[in-house]
């Protein structure tokens, strides 16, 4: 297993009377593309905002390059990028100046990038960046937090916001960003197409606990939708192996599970007398069948 460049460690973090995370273990290897996926409130931008020192966790261990965040010293800030949901603070300030003030406290700053970025997205450095539209702000957000060549990248919710024209420039750029194996990426996004074409794990938040955390190959692999179909009324309970998340009608019940074993399946369906059908469950629905109709945060199994 490749060593973890970030490791949470029942990791609690509240609020006033709102707990944003729940005892969140979470490591992250080193050279992957992480995925992180919830819905709004999930606890996703507070678990970025403690990898990176901005928030103090109330409980737990968070280890980034094998250092507490909240004592980071500049060598090892220097190998963290991070772009914060907000964008780039400074809107009186121009994109040139921005450069200016940032370069020179990164050795490995690439000055042919940040041209390449700009170039990219149309933006005169010497325009303020409160004149800027949308999706160039974000570009030179995105610049800062990518030229100083960072071994681990974090990014919260990179392309909120932007129209598809836009966001495919942006996601263009972040895969000619993240292709170096070295370089780790944690990423935020609510568009799910952008998350199955960049990353190759995937992690599920949901009311501040980890539901679900798998590489995405091993999910298209494993995860299938079960649609059983009964002559009588669907049962109360169901065990079945692998179970992540179940909806129930009169009739039948739609089962999302993970180890998909087709004979295992074909026996279960005969022990319940029941017709079953199966379907391929890409991101999206998986998404949905798990956090959808309110999750069950503490059901065992679906993390690992």
């Amino acid at each position: 297993m490749t060593d973890a460049i970030a490791r949470f460690t029942n990791v609690t973090k509240r609020f006033g009377d709102t707990e944003a995370l729940r005892d969140l273990t979470l490591s992250v290897p080193q050279g992957s593309v992480l995925g992180l996926l919830g819905r709004n409130g999930a606890g996703k931008s507070t678990a970025l905002r403690c990898l990176v020192g901005l928030e103090r966790p109330d409980g737990g261990e968070i280890r980034v390059l094998d250092r507490d965040p909240l004592r980071f010293d500049v060598p090892t800030r220097q190998r963290i990028g991070y772009l914060a949901e907000e964008g780039v603070p400074f809107p009186a300030a121009t994109t040139e100046q921005m450069i200016g003030l940032c370069a020179p406290l990164y050795p490995a700053w690439n000055g042919v990038l940040a041209e390449q970025v700009l170039a990219r997205f149309d933006i005169d450095p010497r325009r303020k960046l409160r004149d800027l539209s949308l999706g160039q702000r974000r570009a030179v957000a995105l610049m800062l937090a990518v030229c100083p060549q960072p071994e681990l990248l974090i990014l919260d919710e990179p392309a909120a916001n932007l129209d598809a024209v836009v966001r495919r420039d942006f996601l263009q750029t972040v895969l000619s960003c993240v292709g170096d194996a070295r370089r780790t990426v944690i990423f935020s996004s609510h568009i799910l197409s952008d998350v199955e074409r960049i990353a190759d794990r995937i992690a599920i938040l949901h009311r501040g606990r980890l539901l679900l955390e798998r590489p995405l190959d091993e999910l298209k692999e494993q995860v299938r939708r079960l649609r059983l179909l009964f002559d009588g009324y669907s049962p109360e309970q169901l065990a079945i192996p692998g179970l992540l998340a179940v909806r129930r009608a009169p009739r039948e019940m739609l089962a999302t599970v993970t180890g998909y074993d087709a004979d295992a399946i074909h026996r279960l369906g005969e022990a319940l007398g029941a017709r079953v059908e199966v379907q391929m469950a890409n991101l999206e629905e998986l998404f949905i069948d798990l956090v959808a109709d309110g999750g069950d945060p503490d059901r065992p199994g679906a993390s690992r």
